[in-house]
C-alpha cells in the first residue's frame, strides 16, 4: 500500500502497490518492453489526482518506472529521522535515545526510569568484568595512540614530501597577473606579445581631460532635462578649442545657456538650491591664504561670521552669493554688466549670454568652485568702459582651462537644481518597471528553453518512429519481391509428376491465364504497397507541418523575446545615470573605461585607457621584484610609461617628506613660542598688542607668529599629484589586438576581458559607424571641392550643430 509514482504511456500517474510479484509471476513485457530493465516487478492500482482508485486500471510494471515523491513518508525517511536524532548504546538491550542537543531545546527528561537504569548499570558490569582483564592500563593506552599518531604524521610528511619533489605544484587560476610566468605568457599569446599603441588625444589638456568628460557626460546624461540636443565629445571638445570670435559657436552658446537656464529658473521660483559650502579646513586654508596676499588681517569676532573670504549666506535664499569687497581686484564694471542676469530665462538665439554668465559667476562663484574667478571677470571685463557686446567678443578668447572651470562650477550648480532632482526620481521609477519586466523576460525565456526540450524531445520520438515504421515497410517490400511458390504451382507440379501426359495436354491459353492472374495479384499487391505508402507520407506530411508551425512558433516567440530584452536594455542604458563605466584593469594596472554613448548615432566609439593612480604605483614599487616588473613592462607595454610615472611618483613622495619636515618644524617653533606667553605679564602684552591691531596698528613679534601660521597652514596643504594620463582606442583591430594579449588567467585581466566580452559589440559598433560616417563625409567633400570653386563655411561637426530641443 506505499504510494508511489508510475511512469505509463509518456506521463506520470499516482499508484499504490498491491502486490510484489515473486520471479515466477513476472510477466515477459511491462508497459510496452520486451525486456525488464531491472530485475523486479509489481502490480500497481493507478489512482486519480484526488487519490481514487480508477477502476481496470490495475497494471505490472517494472521497477525501474516506478518512483517515490522526495518528501513522502515512508519507512526510509522514518528510519533516517530516527538515525539523526537519537542515539543508542552498544550493550543488549539498550534503549533507543533523544540526542542531548535536541533534548535541551524541546526541554526533553534524559535521565533514564528506574528499570532502565539498572538494566543499564548491569549490562556495563558484566561488560566491564568480562573485558576487564584485557583493558591495557590508561597509561599505556594513551602512549599507544601517541605512537600510532606519530607514526600516521610520519607517513604523512614522507607522502607529501616524495609529492612536493615529483609532482608540480598545482596552480588554482586565476591569480595575482604580475605573478604569472612572463614566459608562459608569451607562449600561449604568440601572436600578440606586446600591448597595441593607444592614441592620444592632443586636443585636450591631460589636466582638464576628467573634467571635461565629466561636464560632457552630463550634459549628454540630462539632455532631456536641460532641452539640449546630445552631441559627441569629439565636437564638445574642438568647440572649447573655439576662438574665432567672428563666427561664435552655437554650440557653445546653446550649452552654457541651457546649464544658466537651470539655475535662473530655480531662483525665479524662489527654490534655489546651492553651491559649494566652504566650511571645510581647505576652503579656510585657501581663504587665508587670500587673505595674507592681500595684506588684511581678521580678528576672531569676524572669523565667527566669516566665510570663504568673501562670501555671506543670504538669509532669503539658499544661495551663497557674493559681496563685493574693497579688496578684490576686479573691476566695478562686472556689476553693471552682469546686473539683472536672473530676472529672465534665456531664450533662442541666445544672444547676450555671455554678459548674463559674467553676472552668475560673480554672484555664485566662490574661488573653490572656479579658482580663476578674478581672472576670468577681469578678461571679461577688462576696463571700467566694457559694454556687453565686449564680453562676446572677449569670451572666445578665454584660456581653456578656465573654460573648462566654468562649465564645471555650472554642472555642479545645476545637478542640485529641482527640475534635475525631479528628473533622477523619474529615471528611478522607470529603472524600477525597467527591472521588473528584464525578471519577467527572463521567466519567459525559461518556460521558452523548457518548451524547446520538450519539442526537441517529441521530434526526437518521432523520427524514431518514423525510422522504425520505413524499416518496417522496407521488409515488407523485400517480403513481397521474394517470389513464394503457390499452391497452385505446388498442385501442378505434383499432377506433373503424377500424370505427365495430363501437363503436357495443357493447352496455351491456360498458361496464359495463369501468368496473367499472377500478373494481376503482383499489380494488386503493387497498388496496396502504393496506397499504403500514399497514406504514410500523407500523415507524415501533416505530422511534419504540425511540427513545422510548433517550430515557427517557437521560433517567432523567441525572436520576439529578444527584440523584447534588447529594448529593455537600451531602455535601462538610457536612463541609467552614470554611464562612465569603469571596466577593468590590465597587469600593469591601466584601467580601461567605457563612456555609454547611447544618445548619440555612434554610441561608445573609444575605448579610453587611464594611466596608473598613485597607490597603484604604490603596490608596484613594494614589489619585491619591482626592476624585473619593470622590464617586464618595456617588452608588454612599450607604450604605458611605468618607470617614468614611478620616478614621478618617487619625486613626489620626497615632495611630501620635505614638507612633513618643515611642518613639523613649525609646529616645534609655535609649541615654544606658546610656552613663552604663560605669565601675567605676558598676558598684558597680548592685550596690548590686539588693541593695536585693532586701532590699526601693527606689532612685529605678533606679526611673525601670524605669519608662522600662515606658513604652517599653507604646509599642511597636501601635494598634488600628478594627473593621470589618459588615451584611447578607436579602430576596431586595436579592440581585438587588446583581448588578444590580455591573459584570463590573471585576477584584473580575466575581469576585464570578462566586461570586454560583453560590451565588445557596443564599442566596436559605434567605431565602425564612425568610419562610415567618416568615408561618406569624406566623399561628400570631394564632391564639393569639385563642384563649387568658393570656400563655404563648413556646416558639419560643432559649427553646424543644432539644438532641436530647445523651444
Amino acid at each position: 500500500s506505499e504510494p508511489v509514482n508510475v511512469a505509463w504511456d509518456r506521463a506520470t500517474y499516482n499508484a499504490v502497490v498491491r502486490k510484489v510479484l515473486p520471479k515466477d509471476e513476472w510477466t515477459s513485457v511491462q508497459n510496452g518492453a520486451a525486456n525488464p530493465e531491472e530485475p523486479g516487478q509489481y502490480l500497481v492500482q493507478v489512482l486519480d489526482q484526488k487519490g481514487i482508485v480508477i477502476e481496470n486500471m490495475e497494471r505490472v510494471v517494472d521497477c525501474s518506472l516506478l518512483s517515490r515523491d522526495r518528501l513522502a513518508f515512508n519507512k526510509n525517511i522514518l528510519r533516517k529521522y530516527i538515525r539523526e536524532c537519537s542515539t543508542k548504546e552498544n550493550y543488549m538491550g539498550a534503549p533507543w535515545l533523544v540526542k542531548p542537543s535536541l533534548a535541551k531545546k524541546y526541554g526533553i527528561e534524559t535521565s533514564l526510569p528506574e528499570k532502565l537504569q539498572t538494566a543499564r548499570e548491569s549490562a556495563l558490569f558484566k561488560l566491564k568484568k568480562r573485558k576487564g582483564p584485557m583493558d591495557p592500563a590508561p597509561e599505556l593506552a594513551a602512549s599507544k595512540k601517541a605512537k600510532k599518531e606519530a607514526a600516521e604524521k610520519a607517513k604523512e610528511d614522507k607522502q607529501a614530501d616524495s609529492l612536493t619533489s615529483s609532482d608540480p605544484k598545482v596552480i588554482k587560476y586565476p591569480i595575482e597577473d604580475l605573478d604569472l610566468d612572463a614566459k608562459l605568457v608569451v607562449k600561449e599569446n604568440q601572436t600578440v606579445t606586446a600591448r597595441p599603441e593607444p592614441r592620444n588625444d592632443n586636443s585636450v589638456p591631460q589636466d582638464c581631460f576628467e573634467a571635461v568628460v565629466m561636464t560632457w557626460q552630463f550634459l549628454n546624461s540630462y539632455s532631456v532635462p536641460l532641452k539640449l540636443s546630445p552631441f559627441g565629445m569629439k565636437d564638445f571638445v574642438d568647440s572649447l578649442a573655439h576662438t574665432d570670435d567672428q563666427h561664435p559657436s552655437v554650440m557653445v552658446a546653446e550649452y552654457y545657456s541651457t546649464l544658466m537656464n537651470m539655475i535662473i529658473q530655480d531662483r525665479l521660483k524662489g527654490i534655489a538650491k546651492p553651491i559649494l559650502l566652504s566650511g571645510t579646513a581647505a576652503s579656510t586654508t585657501t581663504a587665508l591664504a587670500r587673505e595674507d596676499r592681500e595684506s588684511s588681517i581678521m580678528t576672531e569676532d569676524d572669523e565667527s561670521t566669516f566665510d570663504d573670504g568673501d562670501l555671506s549666506i543670504s538669509g532669503d535664499s539658499d544661495y551663497i552669493q557674493r559681496k563685493k569687497l574693497p579688496h578684490r581686484p576686479i573691476n566695478e564694471r562686472v556689476i553693471v554688466v552682469g546686473q539683472g542676469w536672473d530676472e529672465m530665462l534665456l531664450t533662442p538665439p541666445r544672444e547676450g549670454w555671455e554678459a548674463i554668465l559674467v553676472g552668475l559667476i560673480n554672484e555664485l562663484g566662490s574661488f573653490e568652485a572656479i579658482p580663476n574667478v578674478d581672472r576670468i571677470l577681469n578678461h571679461l571685463v577688462p576696463n571700467e568702459t566694457s559694454q556687453r557686446e565686449d564680453v562676446e567678443l572677449l569670451f572666445p578668447s578665454l584660456p581653456y582651462d578656465d573654460k573648462v572651470s566654468i562649465l564645471v562650477f555650472l554642472v555642479e550648480t545645476v545637478a542640485g537644481t529641482s527640475t534635475i532632482r525631479q528628473y533622477i526620481e523619474g529615471c528611478r521609477e522607470e529603472l524600477k518597471a525597467l527591472r521588473q519586466q528584464k525578471l519577467e523576460i527572463n521567466k519567459e525565456k525559461k518556460q521558452l528553453q523548457a518548451d524547446w526540450a520538450e519539442f526537441e524531445r517529441q521530434e526526437l520520438i518521432e523520427s524514431k518512429h518514423a525510422a522504425f515504421e520505413k524499416a518496417e515497410l522496407e521488409q515488407q517490400r523485400s517480403a513481397a519481391a521474394t517470389p513464394e511458390p503457390s499452391h497452385d504451382v505446388d498442385s501442378e507440379a505434383e499432377s506433373v509428376n503424377t500424370n505427365g501426359e495430363r501437363s503436357r495436354s495443357e493447352s496455351r491459353q491456360e498458361k496464359l491465364k495463369r501468368q496473367q492472374q499472377e500478373r494481376e495479384l503482383v499489380e494488386s499487391r503493387r497498388h496496396q504497397d502504393l496506397m499504403r505508402q500514399r497514406a504514410l507520407s500523407k500523415a507524415r506530411s501533416a505530422e511534419q507541418k504540425v511540427r513545422h508551425d510548433a517550430r515557427k512558433k517557437l521560433v517567432d516567440k523567441e525572436n520576439a523575446l529578444n527584440r523584447k530584452e534588447e529594448q529593455v536594455d537600451r531602455d535601462m542604458r538610457r536612463y541609467a545615470i552614470a554611464r562612465v563605466k569603469p571596466l577593468g584593469s590590465d597587469r600593469f594596472f591601466n584601467r580601461y573605461w567605457y563612456f555609454d554613448s547611447i544618445t548619440l548615432d555612434h554610441g561608445t566609439d573609444r575605448l579610453h585607457v587611464q594611466s596608473p593612480s598613485f597607490l597603484d604605483l604604490e603596490i608596484v614599487r613594494a614589489r619585491v621584484d619591482k626592476d624585473k616588473v619593470l622590464k617586464r613592462q618595456e617588452a608588454e607595454d612599450p607604450f604605458g610609461g611605468l618607470d617614468e610615472l614611478m620616478k614621478i611618483q618617487e619625486r613626489e613622495i620626497a615632495q611630501g617628506l620635505l614638507i612633513e619636515t618643515a611642518t613639523r618644524e613649525k609646529r616645534l617653533q609655535l609649541e615654544r613660542e606658546r610656552t613663552l606667553d604663560t605669565d601675567d605679564e605676558d598676558d598684558e602684552k597680548v592685550s596690548e598688542k590686539e588693541s593695536v591691531l585693532t586701532n590699526g596698528g601693527s606689532h612685529p613679534h605678533l606679526n611673525k607668529a601670524v605669519s608662522n601660521t600662515k606658513l604652517f597652514i599653507d604646509e599642511t596643504t597636501p601635494v598634488e599629484h600628478t594627473q593621470a594620463r589618459w588615451s584611447y582606442f578607436d579602430e576596431p583591430e586595436q579592440i581585438d589586438g587588446l583581448m588578444q594579449w590580455l591573459n584570463n588567467k590573471g585576477v584584473r585581466e580575466s575581469a576585464l576581458l570578462e566586461m570586454l566580452n560583453s560590451h565588445y559589440d557596443l564599442i566596436v559598433g559605434g567605431m565602425q559607424r564612425r568610419q562610415q560616417d567618416l568615408l561618406h563625409q569624406l566623399q561628400k567633400e570631394q564632391h564639393r571641392r569639385s563642384t563649387r570653386t568658393k570656400t563655404v563655411q563648413a556646416t558639419e561637426g560643432y559649427l553646424g550643430y543644432v539644438n532641436k530641443l530647445s523651444k
